[in-house]
């Protein structure tokens, strides 16, 4: 199924609007082991059951020929379906209705999940992006105010260590204040086979020490020899 762009609207027989809001193919397997594959299937959330269109499939050159009791679909010398007539409805029965059912219920998901999934963005972009490719998966609830851990911890910063000479000690003795940073992994490994580096920088002395590292998991370790 491919979502619409724009809805297409549905006049049903109680003269109530709806709206399809994917197309697509849909391949059914008959209870006689036949596979049957319908084009140009619309998706309407609000309809529970299935609708085939006898205008649509005599568009194709398929035949439809009613009875009392069933109705048999043709299509040049071959019968290509058969409903059973079920009160005045002619039921196509199918294998797997149960799971078909439960998977076309929605095709909407919640914000929180939407917004996740296209890379934490803005509300505001994805209304941009819904006018810009098709495909682009609908949400079920409008956003609240609340801002998601992701985007929380994406949008931290620390200060930058600072390279002036002037008041930039802000611990009172030797170890009080280590600042750290790990650099790799390395393109060109070491000549000891390490691809990574840790350094440490007294705040109060600014003494620097650089330890070479194979592994990232080292600088704990790094860390307690200093």
């Amino acid at each position: 199924m491919k979502e619409l762009k724009t809805p297409v609207r549905i006049t049903i027989s109680d003269d109530r609007k709806i709206d399809a809001v994917a197309m697509g193919s849909v391949g059914l397997k008959l209870m006689d082991g036949t596979s049957v594959t319908l084009s140009d299937v619309l998706y309407i959330p609000e309809v529970e059951g299935s609708l085939i269109s006898v205008a649509k499939l005599a568009e194709k050159d398929v035949f439809a020929q009613f009875s009392k009791d069933k109705c048999v679909f043709r299509y040049g010398d071959a019968t290509v379906m058969e409903d059973k007539r079920c009160g005045n409805v002619y039921k196509l029965k199918t294998v797997g209705d149960e799971v078909c059912h439960v998977a076309t219920t929605s095709c909407k998901e919640p914000w929180a999940v939407v917004h996740a999934r296209l890379g934490h963005i803005p509300y505001k972009r994805y209304e941009q992006l819904l006018t810009m490719a098709d495909g682009v998966p609908r949400v079920a609830d409008a956003p609240s105010d609340h801002v998601c851990a992701g985007c929380c911890i994406g949008k931290m910063h620390e200060d930058n260590f600072s390279r002036s000479a002037e008041n930039t000690v802000k611990s009172a003795g030797f170890l009080d204040l280590v600042h750290s940073d790990v650099m790799g992994p390395l393109q060109t490994k070491t000549p000891g086979d390490c691809t990574y580096a840790v350094t440490f920088i007294d705040d109060f002395s600014r003494h620097v020490t650089v330890y070479f590292m194979k592994k990232k998991a080292e600088v704990l370790e790094k860390f307690k020899i200093v």
